[in-house]
């Protein structure tokens, strides 16, 4: 899978459908996001939803992990 070509770069409030909404930049105020295309139900690319999707069995077992004992 490759990175999201920065071309696609567009401003939070700029943003359409189904473009993604992952911010990019450092700076907050400015807010500029991926602005790849999504998947349809999806605000994030495949890159960017790679990155902070977490599966809930993956949830379950960091809880596990956490707290041994307690579920």
């Amino acid at each position: 899978m490759q990175e999201p070509d920065p071309r696609h770069r567009t401003k939070l409030l700029k943003t359409a459908m189904r473009q993604c909404r992952f911010i990019v930049s450092d700076d907050p105020r400015r807010a500029v996001c991926c602005g790849a295309p999504t998947p349809e139900g999806s605000s994030w690319c495949a890159w960017h939803r790679r990155l902070v999707y977490v599966p809930a069995h993956a949830k379950v077992q960091r809880a596990a992990q956490i707290a041994p004992g307690r579920q």
